[in-house]
């Protein structure tokens, strides 16, 4: 195209208005085939241009700086011979699966939710199987003594004494102060405490690694002890074990929930979320753990939950694709179109894909955002009822209140599918207020907390024994008005975060989150010897007030964060854009190059993006030749 001048198609003088489009132009057909001829030789599908280059760029008609417009749409691939065709949808072919926002079809994403839901759910599943058997544990007198595995040729005479003895081989010999410091404590402070830096480690791996076989290390690494306790014959070797077992819920959550975030746009993540982060996971535990532990002993439970996950992970490991990074951004999704429509033509790959990694930073300003701030926050005071709940509450409805285990089991197993209910209709219902009014979400989340404690502390100073069904309905109410929270605070956290940093905030939620946890029952504990079990438990349930004011708090957030984040993506996007000067030198490599040896779009693509990873400057341009994008100025 001249540089100056009116074109002989338009008769419109360039330097008289801003350039809409800039192509290079493909060598003319030869003479003697006529358009029709041609059209039939290449067929639908064949490329529409005889040029291999083809890039678009749309350019803002205000002001006359270089400021790419926020809505620019950028491509690479064959040309259409029509300029114009490039900004139809391309068509898909018959048969052909529909590729959804991440890059993958309906089914593959149906999938990944269902394993990652089932693998949530037992991950869930594992925090709760000590509570209902505490006093069942600390029982005993004699297996303290016994310091090595029964397998042992040196244990297997005493282990075998004692496996016929009147006693539990494998019980600790605690009176009740030592079973709440020791069991309720110790371990459940260890199981958490560790929870928390497995969460930073893979929160932060999950940024910079492939996700999906993060998830299986974390799950592995974390309930393959979680099986071993099937062998535990001393208080030092549970210990150890359910320390280590705190890698899989840690690790895995932030992962999980970061896969969410480019499975699922705004519209949906709360509602999707609430699959994940269902309290089915909970109630299943203290059934297993309160029904098959007393018959089988405590033991066998922990395989049971553990046996299950390892495969759920497996199958996700073999069968799951990972999304694209950013792929349901709305910032993001003209490029990442206008790529699917490049590659539907071309028959290539995606050429698009975002790269950005997490910086020190991004990770200030991560930490910066009201948002987070507040959302993080709370997990600090909600650690005092969840604490009191997941170690102590089992026990104390069938050692303080006069239930059987069995029953008192029955009445965590209702709060845990109140839980579930809570989460998924609170996750949905989240969803509904989001998309009409963005403040609407953590209103509706905070109430609900607040209005948790009403149930909660009835279960604690009633008499419970002698009203079973306002028991069970307060139970379920407690439950339900708890477990709105889970899903609607992460997709707030997915929702003002870029995809790079989703990983590493989650992560620092969770850390806090299992180190409140892991804390929570230490200071409940702390609190039942100074103010005895009824006491403590009534002080613990009042957590949940600071909770519900700080989630209220982020509905004067939330929008203006959210906002924030999508600039903040826009802005990124428009540091890539096609100038006129690289197309020209485009032309110009593709003139001065031999037929044949002309470099396709793929393939400047696929430089450009090893030259980002191999840390070069953006603009910089390989000694073969590149697609020609560049920074434009700030």
């Amino acid at each position: 195209m001249p540089n100056g001048g009116a074109t002989a198609e338009t008769g419109v003088d360039p330097a008289a208005e801003p350039a809409r489009l800039a192509l290079p132009l493909p060598p003319p057909p030869p003479p003697d085939v006529l358009p029709s001829e041609r059209d039939g030789l290449l067929g639908e599908h064949a490329p529409r241009s005889c040029s291999p280059f083809h890039a678009l760029e749309i350019q803002s008609d205000e002001g006359s700086s270089y400021e790419p417009h926020p809505k620019a749409v950028l491509a690479a691939g064959p040309a259409a011979t029509d300029p114009t065709e490039r900004l139809l949808p391309a068509k898909r072919p018959e048969g052909e699966a529909e590729v959804l926002p991440g890059g993958l079809s309906r089914r593959g994403r149906l999938r990944m939710v269902i394993l990652f839901s089932v693998t949530a759910a037992f991950l869930y599943a594992d925090q709760n199987l000590m509570a209902p058997n505490l006093t069942a544990i600390a029982e005993g007198i004699a297996a303290s003594h016994c310091t090595c595995p029964a397998w042992l040729p040196a244990c297997r005479e005493l282990h075998v004494e004692l496996t016929h003895s009147s006693c539990d081989p494998t019980d600790f010999g605690f009176d009740e102060q030592q079973r709440d410091r020791m069991l309720g404590g110790a371990i459940a402070a260890a199981f958490y405490m560790v929870g928390a830096p497995a969460a930073l480690l893979f929160g932060w791996l999950s940024d910079r690694v492939n996700r999906k076989r993060l998830l299986f290390a974390a799950v592995v690494l974390g309930e393959g002890p979680c099986m071993l306790t099937i062998f535990v014959t001393n208080y030092w070797q549970l210990f150890t074990l359910r320390l280590l077992t705190g890698i899989a819920l840690g690790g895995a959550l932030p992962v999980v929930f970061s896969l969410l975030g480019d499975l699922y746009d705004t519209s949906r993540r709360a509602g999707v979320s609430s699959m994940l982060a269902t309290g089915i996971g909970l109630a299943c535990g203290q059934g297993i753990a309160g029904f098959v532990g007393p018959a089988w002993g405590w033991r066998w439970p922990f395989v049971i939950v553990s046996v299950p996950a390892v495969a759920a992970a497996c199958l996700m490991l073999y069968t799951c694709h990972e999304p694209k990074r950013g792929g349901t951004e709305a910032a993001l999704q003209a490029q990442f179109q206008a790529s699917r429509e490049t590659a539907a033509v071309s028959h290539e790959h995606s050429l698009f894909s975002y790269n950005e990694q997490l910086t020190w930073r991004k990770l200030g300003r991560l930490l910066l955002i009201p948002t987070n701030v507040l959302v993080i926050s709370q997990g600090l005071f909600g650690c005092l009822p969840w604490g009191m709940i997941l170690t102590y509450l089992n026990d104390y409805l069938s050692q303080n209140k006069g239930l059987r285990i069995q029953t008192a089991t029955l009445v965590l197993l209702v709060l845990g599918i109140g839980g579930a209910v809570g989460v998924l209709g609170g996750g949905w219902v989240g969803q509904w207020c989001y998309n009409r009014r963005k403040w609407s979400m953590p209103v509706f989340i905070g109430i609900c907390t607040v209005l948790g404690t009403l149930p909660m502390l009835w279960l604690v100073n009633a008499n419970v024994a002698a009203m079973p069904a306002l028991t069970v309905i307060f139970a379920f109410l407690s439950g339900a008005l708890s477990g709105t929270v889970g899903p609607n605070m992460r997709a707030m956290m997915l929702n003002v975060n870029e995809p790079e940093t989703r990983g590493i905030a989650l992560a620092l939620q969770t850390m806090l989150d299992d180190l409140g946890k892991g804390l929570g029952p230490v200071f409940v504990a702390f609190f039942i010897e100074r103010l005895g079990r009824t006491g403590a438990f009534n002080l613990s349930t009042l957590g949940w007030v600071p909770c519900g004011l700080l989630l209220l708090g982020t509905a004067c957030t939330l929008a203006r964060d959210e906002s924030a984040m999508q600039h903040r993506l826009h802005k990124v996007l428009s540091s890539y854009t096609f100038s006129s000067a690289a197309l020209d030198r485009m032309a110009e490599q593709e003139q001065q190059q031999p037929d044949g040896e002309a470099s396709t779009g793929g393939d400047a693509w696929q430089q450009r993006q090893e030259q980002q990873r191999g840390g070069s400057s953006i603009g910089r341009h390989s000694s073969t030749g590149s697609l020609g994008i560049e920074q434009a100025p700030p």
